[in-house]
């Protein structure tokens, strides 16, 4: 009960900033997005259909199609995703009026931030805002020989073209500035997060080096075999997963026993298995 009330936490929160992505930034300054967001405002502007309804109504087929393959508490989460953030665009329609920016430019960076946020939130509850991903997955496995990147290609390529069409290229183009945009946030948040450090050493005192990470930082090591390209020489490497707050110390203890080891540190989106942490992920 616990961990359900965490992602709903993070799932209403990404809720809310999706809403104020779409009806705050996107809609008023005459944006357009990819996905079945995209297809449902080329749709309002072609008939007049509400956008919240047009996801909806769009989702459902997907949902019912999909559910095997995304499983129960994933979809289940997802289709919670998808009513009340369309629910909420349509109600800010509704009954408020946001004015556009004068700079478009800045609109569809700023939206792209918004939605990162938002889609970052989501996915750490578990869940995402369906669409076009279940559809892939779908044809994936109607499909199993084709690769599903290049399925999930030709669904942005269709979804821009109709964009293009109804909105007019610039829509495009302002479109795919707010992808990139919202990619780099994700991956900004999830580096922020990220509260692992997967940590490579190379000396010629690995045991001491060991020795002292076991005692000081309570972490398991790895000793694997490894032979220097250059040198041919035999050289043992320490794999060690570590918190961030134990970087430091950690260089200090390398430091102190071999100051000329060889390190190379990298963030760890997630760890399995037997590991204390305490990150979130977006993955």
């Amino acid at each position: 009960m616990k961990n359900f009330m965490k992602d709903l936490f993070f799932i209403v929160v990404g809720c809310i900033f999706y809403s104020i992505y779409l009806s705050m930034i996107v809609i008023p300054n005459g944006l357009a997005t990819g996905g079945l967001a995209g297809i449902s405002i080329s749709l309002n502007h072609l008939f007049g259909t509400k956008i919240g309804v047009a996801l909806i109504l769009m989702n459902i087929p997907l949902f019912i199609f999909g559910f095997k393959l995304v499983g129960k508490s994933f979809a289940l989460k997802s289709a919670i995703i998808v009513f009340i953030s369309s629910f909420l665009v349509d109600l800010t329609n509704n009954y408020f009026s946001f004015n556009a920016l004068d700079e478009k430019l800045l609109a569809a960076i700023f939206a792209g931030v918004v939605s990162g946020v938002a889609m970052s939130l989501i996915f750490i509850g578990g869940a995402s805002t369906g669409g076009m991903d279940i559809s892939g997955k779908i044809i994936k496995n109607k499909m199993p020989t084709v690769d599903l990147a290049k399925i999930l290609l030709i669904q942005d390529v269709i979804v821009y073209l109709l964009i293009g069409t109804v909105l007019g290229v610039n829509s495009v183009m302002y479109a795919v500035i707010m992808s990139f945009v919202k990619t780099k946030t994700i991956d900004a948040i999830q580096e922020g997060l990220a509260s692992s450090r997967q940590c490579i050493i190379i000396s010629d005192s690995p045991e001491e080096i060991i020795h002292q990470i076991q005692v000081k930082l309570g972490r398991g090591v790895t000793l694997l075999n490894a032979e220097g390209t250059y040198t041919s020489k035999s050289k043992n490497f320490i794999y060690v997963v570590i918190q961030k707050n134990q970087l430091s110390p950690l260089k200090k203890i390398v430091d102190s026993i071999d100051p000329k080891a060889f390190v190379t540190v990298t963030a760890v989106s997630n760890v399995l298995g037997n590991f204390k942490q305490t990150s979130y992920s977006v993955q």
